[in-house]
């Protein structure tokens, strides 16, 4: 199975970030994206139903959350990222762009980033700073990481106007 740093053509990462969770109970990405869910990222909640089982933000935090659907070392699975996206509205810049450095998980959160800055105008000025705090990561070859329409919700023509696109926000 190919893991998500063969995906984007890095190496595997040795993460301590998954010995903490794997301590916890937290490193299987299944439970990962349920916990996800159950912390704002409701769109996916079909797919991954929430967990009751949340340790708590402060022995897990939001920013270790997004960090570990991220690592490289877990199998190349779409949905992670798709659930990392909303829940970066729920981080610390600083503290989510410091993790993302020391777990080598700058470039899919750096491609999250930037389609935030071309699709979620209400957080455009957020999105450029936390590019500028990950250094402007080398891009991913285009096709390697879920497209930017996964990163939103498309509605249809309503009786209250016409087609819109919303960035996919987490709802605590």
């Amino acid at each position: 199975m190919t893991t998500l740093a063969q995906q984007i053509g890095e190496s595997t990462h040795c993460s301590p970030l998954l010995r903490k969770a794997r301590r916890l109970g937290l490193a299987d990405l299944t439970f990962a994206l349920c916990l996800a869910t159950a912390r704002g990222a409701h769109h996916y909640a079909s797919v991954f139903p929430p967990t009751p089982d949340d340790p708590g933000l402060a022995i897990f935090s939001d920013e270790e959350l997004v960090v570990l659907l991220l690592l490289g070392e877990h199998p190349f699975e779409p949905f992670a990222i798709r659930c990392a996206a909303p829940l970066v509205s729920l981080c610390d810049l600083p503290r989510l762009a410091r993790l993302a450095k020391q777990e080598r998980t700058t470039r899919p959160l750096a491609h999250i980033a930037r389609a935030g800055c071309a699709h979620d105008p209400d957080q455009t000025g957020r999105w450029r700073t936390l590019l500028h705090l990950l250094d402007h990561p080398p891009v991913v070859s285009a096709g390697r990481l879920p497209h930017w329409s996964r990163f939103v919700s498309h509605t249809g023509v309503t009786r209250h106007g016409p087609p819109r696109t919303d960035w996919l926000h987490a709802r605590p």
